[in-house]
């Protein structure tokens, strides 16, 4: 089986760390809401933004998401792992340095715009993912995508094949053969009062 995997917010535990950083960096307080807004539309600001944070270190010493590197050791012997992200090729050597560093394995890494994973992730029965609009596309080409649960993602979705999950012990859970299937719709009933505005 090939997997394909995001590493920010989904292997590396990006936002919550560097989320100090980014408003000292910025000169203000932002939500979680906020920030990707700004990255969508500030993407000038956003290239500053990442060059000195990894000129800073900062971006070399984020973590690793609880369950990730472990769960994908376990799946490297057997499955093909593809990571896909969207950081900028020009980060491309720090990266790998944090993969390795983490001893995240994986058989190819690419680098993708926004909206475009799908053109890597062919093949691909799985993906792992935390943007919403991300997964309504590639909703069109895996089997099945699972979407780390977070405030800027909290939105219904109609696509039966996006996967709603809170941590990589459920994801890992539910790659398993004959697992529940726990999905979009029992999110939405479940968090239906505690669901960010769109």
């Amino acid at each position: 089986m090939k997997i394909g995997i995001d590493i920010d917010n989904v292997i590396a535990n990006t936002f919550a760390e560097l989320v100090p950083y980014y408003n000292r960096f910025m000169g203000y307080e932002s939500t979680p809401e906020e920030v990707v807004a700004t990255m969508k539309r500030r993407k000038l600001k956003m290239l500053h933004y990442y060059f000195k944070a990894w000129q800073d270190k900062v971006m070399t010493k984020i973590s690793v998401i609880a369950g990730a590197a472990e769960t994908i050791k376990d799946w490297h012997g057997q499955h093909e792992i593809s990571l896909i992200t969207s950081r900028m090729s020009i980060f491309n050597r720090q990266t790998r340095q944090w993969l390795n560093n983490h001893s995240v394995p994986f058989h190819s890494l690419y680098h993708a715009k926004e909206k475009t994973k799908h053109l890597k992730a062919n093949g691909c029965q799985i993906f792992i993912e935390d943007n919403f609009e991300e997964c309504e596309i590639l909703a069109d080409h895996c089997e099945r995508v699972f979407l780390l649960d977070y405030p800027w993602n909290r939105r219904a979705t109609t696509k039966s094949n996006i996967i709603r999950v809170e941590n990589w012990q459920q994801i890992k859970s539910l790659t398993l053969p004959q697992t529940f299937c726990y999905n979009q719709t029992a999110w939405n009933n479940r968090h239906k009062h505690r669901r960010s505005p769109e």
